[in-house]
């Protein structure tokens, strides 16, 4: 799959250029950013743009409003911080459709750059509405997405408003992202390691499922590995179980690549890190539920990693934010760094794994941390995402 790039853009100076972006970043209780790698990513694209002469005018999206503006979800915030990182003054538009701001795009020169408030602030960016798309496309030539977190979502700024430009592109960010995962489907370089933690494993079955017959080994962890422990016939306190999935788990629960801890850090509760204990996998005590995997199988894990070609890992292997809990995750995140240094190709995506290396200071140590968590997942099921499929030069 090759996808039309903005490089191929005939892009002149004036030319309006709409950058479909996720600037949809985590901020602290103060309202302050406390990353941001999403912004970072689109500034390659927004200075190729703004270096042929044309025209960004940037659209996104902040938190989930349903179509009513919300002062605590604006985009006004991203502003100061956009600015310090591009080194360029940005125009920020509250009132996207209104006169004055058809007004000022209309009347923008080269080496201005624009960015629209929140879009779903208009319900009709949710529900992939064709005139909202239509309003949004009236202000550009040229359409851009470089926003590949949202790219599996049917909704009008990923998947409507592609549709009306004759060449819709993909911006820089969205190009890495595609050229990694589509190589971690079609020529990953062996041995292969998945790693599958974090605690909701229903996102992440569908994945599992169409990767393991590319893979050469999966390890789990985390509270995912509780459900394919009960699936495997074993008990675990009152560890986190997705009940409702034991019983559609037999294809991966049996399959022989599929690696479970053998070993746990477990306590009565998270509040009670002091009161942790090591616990085998095959006599978890009833009264305890686990947080992290245990010394034995962090071994195991670190060893799998090393001595793989390429290694995909989703989620942590533990309630890391506690210290008590954090040594498998840790462990394992050295392991990769290390594997990397040895040139193996390690990716690592969604907004837990990306707290996970921020906090353990591994944020720039593998190949590949991307910024999308339900598109990879949605991609590395072999799905077509909608926010893509448009994007296709070539098969």
């Amino acid at each position: 799959m090759i996808l039309r790039s903005v490089e191929e853009l005939p892009l002149k100076p004036g030319n309006r250029v709409l950058v479909r972006v996720d600037y949809n970043i985590p901020v602290n209780e103060e309202g302050l950013i406390t990353d941001d790698a999403r912004i970072k990513g689109t500034v390659d694209t927004l200075q190729y743009i703004l270096g042929k002469g044309a025209i960004p005018i940037i659209i996104s999206h902040w938190g989930r409003p349903q179509g009513d503006p919300h002062p605590d979800k604006s985009l006004a915030r991203v502003v100061p911080e956009l600015q310090k990182i591009l080194h360029h003054r940005v125009n920020f538009l509250a009132q996207p459709f209104a006169e004055t701001t058809r007004a000022s795009v209309a009347a923008s020169q080269s080496d201005e750059l624009f960015l629209l408030e929140n879009l779903r602030f208009h319900a009709g960016e949710r529900t992939n509405d064709a005139e909202f798309a239509r309003a949004l496309a009236a202000y550009a030539d040229y359409y851009v997405n470089d926003a590949f977190p949202v790219s599996h979502r049917k909704q009008a700024s990923v998947s409507a408003l592609p549709s009306l430009f004759k060449t819709p592109a993909a911006g820089f960010s969205l190009l890495r992202e595609v050229e990694y995962f589509s190589r971690l489907i079609h020529a990953p370089e062996k041995p292969y390691v998945v790693i599958i933690g974090g605690r909701k494993i229903e996102d992440k079955v569908r994945s599992l499922r169409f990767l393991l017959d590319k893979v050469d080994e999966v390890l789990v962890g985390g509270a995912s590995a509780f459900t394919v422990l009960r699936a495997r016939g074993f008990q675990v306190g009152y560890s986190l179980v997705n009940e409702d999935l034991i019983d559609e788990m037999d294809d991966i629960a049996d399959s022989e690549k599929v690696k479970l801890p053998t070993d746990f850090i477990a306590a009565p509760s998270y509040a009670e890190p002091d009161k942790s204990e090591v616990v085998p996998a095959h006599a978890f005590p009833e009264d305890l539920q686990g947080f992290d995997i245990g010394p034995e199988t962090t071994k195991a894990f670190c060893s799998s990693v090393l001595e793989a070609s390429t290694v995909l890992w989703f989620g942590p292997l533990g309630a890391y934010e506690e210290r008590a809990f954090s040594k498998g995750s840790l462990e394992v995140t050295r392991a990769m760094a290390e594997a990397t240094k040895k040139g193996a190709t390690t990716v690592t995506g969604g907004g837990d794994s990306l707290a996970m290396l921020r906090l353990f200071s591994f944020k720039d140590s593998l190949s590949h941390a991307s910024i999308g968590g339900g598109a990879c997942l949605k991609f590395m099921e072999g799905a077509e995402l909608p926010g893509i499929a448009p994007l296709v030069k070539e098969r």
